[in-house]
């Protein structure tokens, strides 16, 4: 193998930052290089994660390769769990030829599964060689807020105009009417309270499992703003979301249901419309569904499909069986911030 292998420590991260934004073509402002960041992302512990969340290849002291990892478990229909993690900021030196594929193989050797949501044109062209197979899409939706103020607010395209009348004329639905008896009350932080939720087996497809230690070091990143809030029907606690607020746009990044019914799941997430609605400098809200519950949820208030990402999935001795589709949000990687 090229280059020396090893786990990213503090010291590195001004030249981690350096490399991803000369590999990735970052301006000076992105903030997707910033340090603040990846040490969250990457440094910050993880109760549900023994070892490291960022690996370098080096050559003689120069970084050759990167590839950051987010742990993620799957719980099977018959209450199985399946190890599994997906890839973040990967990237190589395009002059040592080969490094970045070298990289990526080692990291699938920690869990018996990965998953890939999307990924860059090169990506998805070396997975299949890399044994992953397509398992379907997570799509994502947007609902419009304020459309006239996101006019107001973003700098002007071609494009602005078109979004205007979409946004004036495809609002989100107002489910106030239908949704009484239920609530939701914010909170800075989740404790054990929630761990009934996060247990619950009244969900009878495959997702990915919380801890409460997950959800709070979600609350602590710090790029978007994150909330948390808790989701309650005639007073009893059932669910929870998470939504992050970044500028104009706010993004669903988790919310979960203790259950199978689809009214409940069709006004929860009226609820976190009704949430998204709080911020006033929120104009739409983004969120990403892979199973027909929360798909057809999202729908039923108003959310319009704005594109869809391919699920590669590696599982060779074939630990997941029948039980696909995989409920996959924004929290399962870094898109939602």
């Amino acid at each position: 193998m090229t280059g020396t292998l090893r786990s990213t420590e503090p010291k590195d991260l001004p030249a981690v930052a350096q490399f991803l934004a000369g590999v990735y073509k970052f301006g000076p402002s992105e903030f997707h290089a910033a340090t603040q960041l990846l040490t969250w992302k990457y440094l910050h512990p993880r109760a549900s994660w023994q070892g490291g969340r960022s690996y370098l290849l080096e050559e003689g002291g120069r970084i050759i390769a990167h590839c950051g990892i987010c742990p993620v478990n799957f719980r099977l229909p018959n209450g199985t769990l399946v190890k599994s993690l997906t890839m973040t900021d990967w990237g190589a030196d395009p002059s040592f030829r080969g490094v970045g594929k070298v990289l990526f193989r080692k990291l699938m050797e920690m869990t018996p599964t990965s998953f890939i949501i999307g990924g860059t044109g090169p990506t998805r062209h070396i997975l299949p060689n890399l044994g992953f197979r397509y398992i379907g899409d997570a799509v994502t939706y947007g609902a419009w807020l304020r459309p006239w103020r996101e006019f107001q607010t973003r700098t002007r395209t071609v494009r602005s105009t078109f979004r205007l009348v979409h946004g004036l004329t495809h609002p989100a639905r107002n489910r106030r009417r239908r949704s009484a008896g239920w609530d939701f009350d914010p909170v800075n932080q989740f404790d054990d309270s929630l761990l009934s939720i996060l247990n619950g087996t009244k969900r009878p497809w495959t997702f990915c499992p919380r801890t409460v230690s997950d959800l709070n070091h979600l609350l602590k990143c710090p790029h978007v703003k994150m909330q948390g809030f808790l989701l309650r029907r005639n007073a009893e606690l059932v669910g929870y979301f998470i939504t992050g607020n970044a500028g104009w746009e706010t993004r669903l990044l988790d919310l979960v249901v203790d259950s199978a019914n689809t009214d409940d799941w069709n006004l929860a997430a009226a609820m976190v419309t009704m949430a998204a609605r709080l911020n006033p400098d929120a104009c739409r809200i983004r969120a990403q569904a892979s199973v027909p519950m929360l798909s057809e949820a999202l729908a039923w208030n108003g959310y319009w499909r704005q594109y869809k990402q391919p699920i590669a999935l590696y599982d060779p001795v074939n630990l997941l069986g029948e039980a696909l589709p995989v409920d996959f949000q924004f929290f399962d990687g870094d898109y939602g911030y």
